[in-house]
């Protein structure tokens, strides 16, 4: 069982508990309406005793319809048509609990975030925003409120206002992921890059520094700017500290390296051979990211993918298959290999979230899926049939 229908045969256990509770000890005006609440309850827990789940929560939700004096209950019931994707059954609930006059103040301020926590799900940022802010200043939920605001402006790309937030969690101690504001000062840094705007573009890189030492995207994008402003030797140290920190970010590395090689002229390839020859464990990754950038002419990236091809199982069975042998290629053949590998590959793949397992076709700083940063991590073999496969259906 998934971690979602787990949560949710905890939710309809929940709100069944919760209406039985109600239904023994809460009096009736009616005895119609108190059969009624009893039957669908008992309706409810049959289901849940035979695994039938989703019966057991419509009779479940029905009972708790028929209760309409208990926040509890109308929590619980809110919260589970979030969870079944009914989230306009949720908002009405969340709307009709945060306008009653009798609700406590603690109360209210469920009402309220569990409302925002709808918005989000319905996609309406603005909505949850104007929500999340108050509850962010003070109360139970702030710090949770906090977190969600932070989401809201990553995906609205309000990069300051998610460092002011990130900060206030900093203080309390609950900052998601340290290297998170650093990101964001990156962002910064290319919004600013863009703009032509290169002095502000380094400042926000110095505040990416002070907060990780050690950041390689920060130093990709100063690579960026180097090799603009055409300071090849800064360049090349950092793009060759970056591929020494993390061989997996060759993918962000070969194409900059190739970028500032055909920029330096004669003093082009000497940078690439010093840069790849410091991580000479990197075949694969240095292979995989020439493949994919089309960096074949400059010699250090074609050997690595002739030394990777020999090494791939499939491949090199693939050549042998045709009456070559993999480790005598010339050039022209690995090239028309790579070519063909570079189409395949841009159908299946190349990424894998290491904390949820997204995959896919492009490189993300921050996961799209669990919105974690540095979590993806590139597949280091080409998969030729789902390739092929992907191909049949274009």
């Amino acid at each position: 069982m998934n971690p979602e229908s787990i949560w949710i045969l905890l939710g309809v256990l929940f709100l069944g508990g919760a209406i039985g509770f109600y239904a023994s000890r809460k009096p009736r005006p009616s005895a119609i309406g108190e059969e009624r609440l009893r039957g669908n309850y008992l309706a409810g827990v049959n289901f849940l005793v035979n695994e039938q789940p989703d019966r057991a929560l419509e009779a479940f939700l029905r009972a708790a319809e028929l209760d309409d004096d208990t926040v509890e209950t109308h929590f619980a019931l809110g919260s589970l048509y979030r969870r079944r994707g009914e989230v306009d059954r949720a908002i009405k609930i969340h709307q009709n609990i945060a306008t009653r006059e009798s609700l406590e103040p603690a109360q209210r301020e469920q009402a309220g975030f569990a409302l925002a926590q709808d918005y989000l799900k319905a996609g309406l940022l603005d909505r949850a925003e104007k929500i999340l802010e108050p509850l962010a200043a003070a109360g139970a939920h702030r710090m949770a409120a906090m977190r969600k605001l932070m989401r809201i402006y990553e995906q609205e790309q309000e990069w300051d206002r998610a460092i002011a937030v990130f900060r206030e969690l900093q203080k309390a101690g609950r900052a998601p992921q340290e290297n998170a504001i650093a990101h964001y000062y990156c962002e910064l840094a290319e919004a600013a890059r863009a703009r032509d705007a290169l002095d502000e573009a380094r400042e926000h890189l110095r505040a990416a520094r002070k907060e990780v030492r050690r950041f390689p995207r920060g130093a990709l994008v100063r690579a960026d700017i180097a090799v603009e402003q055409g300071d090849f030797a800064l360049a090349e140290r950092l793009l060759g500290a970056v591929l020494a920190y993390d061989t997996a970010l060759a993918i962000e590395v070969i194409p900059r390296l190739v970028r500032l090689a055909r920029s330096a002229g004669e003093g082009g390839p000497p940078a690439v051979e010093r840069v790849v020859a410091g991580r000479p464990d990197a075949v694969n990754e240095v292979a995989i990211a020439s493949i994919m950038t089309d960096a074949l002419d400059f010699a250090p990236l074609e050997q690595r993918v002739r030394t990777c091809l020999a090494q791939d199982d499939a491949i090199a069975g693939l050549v042998r298959a045709i009456g070559r042998d993999p480790a005598a290629l010339d050039t022209r053949a690995i090239a028309d290999i790579a070519a063909v590998l570079r189409h395949l590959a841009a159908r299946t793949p190349r990424y894998r979230c290491a904390n949820c397992g997204f995959s896919s076709i492009d490189h993300f700083w921050q996961c799209p899926a669990c919105k974690s940063w540095d979590s993806q991590r590139p597949l280091l073999r080409f998969d030729l049939v789902a390739g092929l496969e992907g191909g049949k259906k274009s």
